[in-house]
Formats: structure tokens, sequence, C-alpha cells
């Protein structure tokens, strides 16, 4: 075997409010099944571990490694920060079982943080950003200091080669290798499905937003690169032919940034008679009511719209430029629709008081989304939010695996963190708890799966 890609177990994740609300998703890593396809269709031998779809903790991964028919030449590892930590301790393990074996760390954190991943004596290259060309060009054998994106330790050195330029044509990628994935696994977060077998499908790369908390165009830049939707039709086809997948969960981070685009998706389904159901992100102001019907008939059940904060001039200090009244009209034009409407908030941004907490925690309530998911403001690493918090001393720990949402890293002048972590619990209890939402609810349950989210979500916020 050539390569090995492991995507971490997510164990230590337990203060993550979707945890504790068993509301997560499992979904496939898609950045490792493209890499392994791109080997593959080069002639390499792959496999993947997804330590957390195959229940895989870390402690049972030494024994993983040592049942291994053939020892891999290169051990891939993905990670975000919240994994940063897990997937050291993944590569620890693999160089002490198989110390023959070159571990490649890559995703998010390793590409914003190349030196500090490189720092731990267990990783011997990092692949910042796309990943496809630079892996197989490692594996190849090419010479380190030609392959671009590469990081590196030389004579006790690190190596950083120049920046990869972005794939522009993305549709010259082979579909990820979902073949070599437990399929039957994967689903997105309960409550965002209607149906199974799901997983999750990514139709472009990169987003033309800036806002402050985001790291997306800190790694893919501020230029936004688009698959054809033939390409999208014909993996989905591909899902739904060779793995019976029902359901798909568009990853985008804004799936309906160009009403066009999305109205030709949508009609080709439509066409070939696609048997799918489907959800998405969206902004609020980039799809209008004639997209929403038309995604509706397509087999679009559910959008999640992120808002963030209700105040304009916090939504300002992040860059998020959305109008607070096209997100009022918006979500009540995707209710209109049939459409479930999820709406996303963050407590403790730049700028953030007991005011305007309250005044978020009264939008969410008036605009009456489906439901509505509240976060703290996370200064992950690579966006400006994190560089701002350093410069500022704002910042309060780098323990990377509690970025998840439901913990303070900020210490803002405006709010103390702890005034900050008690109104996030007060308003998922607050919002939740209210007797004509939950006789809204309850008017709306649909099959199993919608039973099961409302009574686990409503008795683990209940326990918050």
């Amino acid at each position: 075997m050539d390569v090995l890609l492991i995507n971490p177990p997510w164990e230590r994740r337990k203060l993550d409010v979707r945890r504790k609300l068993k509301i997560e998703s499992c979904l496939p890593s898609l950045g490792l099944g493209y890499i392994a396809a791109m080997l593959e269709k080069n002639g390499k031998s792959v496999k993947i571990l997804d330590a957390t779809a195959q229940d895989v903790v870390l402690e049972g991964l030494e024994q993983y490694l040592k049942d291994l028919k053939t020892v891999p030449s290169y051990i891939g590892i993905t990670a975000t920060t919240p994994e940063a930590v897990i997937a050291l301790d993944t590569a620890q393990i693999c160089k002490n079982v198989l110390p023959g074996a070159r571990v490649v760390l890559g995703g998010v954190h390793a590409t914003v943080m190349p030196e500090a991943i490189l720092a731990d004596k267990n990783v011997d290259f990092v692949i910042r950003g796309e990943g496809e060309y630079s892996f197989l060009e490692l594996v190849n054998g090419n010479q380190l200091d030609s392959i671009l994106g590469l990081s590196y330790k030389k004579n006790g050195k690190i190596i950083h080669n120049l920046s990869r330029q972005r794939i522009d044509n993305l549709d010259q990628l082979p579909f990820p290798a979902y073949h070599l994935m437990p399929i039957a696994k994967y689903h997105p977060p309960l409550g965002l499905y209607r149906r199974l077998p799901a997983v999750n499908v990514i139709t472009s790369r990169g987003c033309p937003n800036l806002c402050t908390y985001c790291a997306t165009h800190t790694i893919w830049g501020n230029r936004l690169y688009f698959r054809s939707v033939e390409s999208i039709i014909e993996e989905i086809k591909y899902l739904v032919n060779n793995f019976g997948i029902k359901e798909i969960s568009l990853s985008d981070d804004t799936f309906t940034i160009s009403k066009s685009r999305v109205m030709d998706f949508c009609r080709r389904i439509l066409k070939d008679k696609i048997n799918l159901t489907w959800s998405c992100n969206s902004r609020v102001e980039k799809i209008d009511e004639e997209a929403l019907r038309l995604m509706k008939k397509a087999g679009c059940h559910h959008i999640c719209y992120g808002i963030e904060s209700a105040d304009d001039k916090i939504l300002k200090n992040i860059n998020k430029n959305i109008d607070l009244d096209k997100a009022r009209v918006l979500i009540k034009l995707t209710k209109k629709a049939g459409i479930t409407c999820r709406a996303s908030f963050m407590f403790g941004n730049p700028g953030e008081t007991e005011e305007t907490m309250q005044k978020t925690l009264d939008f969410a309530i008036a605009v009456k989304p489906d439901f509505a998911i509240f976060n703290i403001t996370t200064p992950y690493p690579g966006t400006p939010m994190y560089e701002w918090a350093k410069e500022n001393g704002y910042l309060m720990d780098e323990d990377w695996f509690s970025y998840h949402g439901s913990k303070v890293h900020l210490k803002l002048p405006t709010l103390s963190p702890e005034k900050i972590e008690g109104f996030h619990k007060y308003a998922f209890k607050y919002f939740c708890f209210r007797p004509k939402y939950i006789l809204s609810r309850l008017s709306k349950i649909r099959n199993r799966y919608d039973i099961q989210f409302y009574l686990q979500t409503f008795r683990s916020i209940f326990k918050l």
C-alpha cells in the first residue's frame, strides 16, 4: 500500500454544543476523498480510515495499524483546528507503530499553522491548501523543493515552498473516492436530513465574502471557483446508482451565491428525474422566491442562513455585509415555499454587549426560523479575527480542541466571558422552550428523524 489517509476521531470534542445536543454530523472528509481519487487515478494504492465513522478511537488506532497487511509509505492526516490536537496524537501513534512511514498533515489548521505542526517530531510534511497535486507529487518522489504548497524539515530548519496556484477547473478532478469510505455510516446533522443513506457534496471552492471570523479566504483567496452543473449532476447520479444515496448535503459555504446556477442545477435534477432530497447553506441576499420555489420542487427541504448578529455595528465589525430587513423577508419566503429554515447566530463578537446579545435573541424569535443555532464567536487561526485578538491582547488561549463554538476564547473589553457563556445557554433554552415554538414544532413532525431530533434536542437543551 502506498498511502493510508486518516480522518482522526472526534472523541475529545465533548464540550461542543452540537455533541451535547446529539445533533452532530458524521460525513465524509471530501478533502481526503479527492486526494485518494487523484492518487488512484495515477496508479497508487490507497486506503482511507475514517476513525470517527468506523469507531476507531485513539486507543484502538495502534491495533488497527498493526493489523494492516501492508505498511504504507505515506500516512496523510487531515485536521481542522478543533481536531488539531487529536491529529498530532494520531501522528504520534502512527510513528510509534510504523516508524518507516512518512507522516503528512493537511487541512485548514495545518495550512494556516504549518510551523507549529512541523515543530512536532512525528510530522514529516505539511501540505498547504489544495492537496491533490502536491500529495501526488510527494508520493511520486518529486524533488521536495519542486513541490508547490509543501512545507518540510531540512537539516533542522523548516522550509516552506511557494504556494500552489489554485485549481481553476474543478471539473478536472476525479470524484472523491467514495468506494474507500464507509458510506452506510454517514449522515448529516440530525434534523437536516429526511432520508438515509446520505453524504455531502461540494460544488465550489472558496468564497468572495470577507467575514473576519472565517478562514476561507485565507485558505482559498476571495475568488470562488465553480464546478459545472453537468459535473455535479454526474457525481450525484454516481452516488445514487452505486451507493443508493437518497440525500445530499451541499457543503459549499454559500451554494446559492449564483441564482442562475442554482436554477440550472434544480432544472437538471427535475429533468433527469433524480430521486433526491437535499439541504444547503445560503446568505440571505442571494436567492429569491422564484429560486426557492424551484429548489423545493427539486428536492431541497432545508436551508441554513448565517445571520450572526442583529446589531448593524457588530455586523460591520465582523464584515458581515447582510441586510437584516432582507433576512426577515427571506426567512418568511423560505418557510412559505415549504423549505425548513435554520438560522445561525453568534455571541461574543467585537463590540458585543448584553444589549446586543438580547437584540440578537429577540431578532431570532421575531423572524421565526424553524430552528436557531447559537454559537460563541471563536477566533480560529488564519482568520482576521484571530490576528486582531492576538495583536490587542484579547486572545485568552490556544486550547485548540475547545475551539468548538461553545466556549469563550476572546476577552472582550465590553463583556465578560462569563456573561457570554451564560447568555449562550440562556438563548438556547429561551428560544426552544417557548410554548408556541414547541407546539409549532410538534405540528411539523414528518418522520421518525424529526421525532428523534426534537426529543434529543429538547432533552439536551434542558440539561445545559
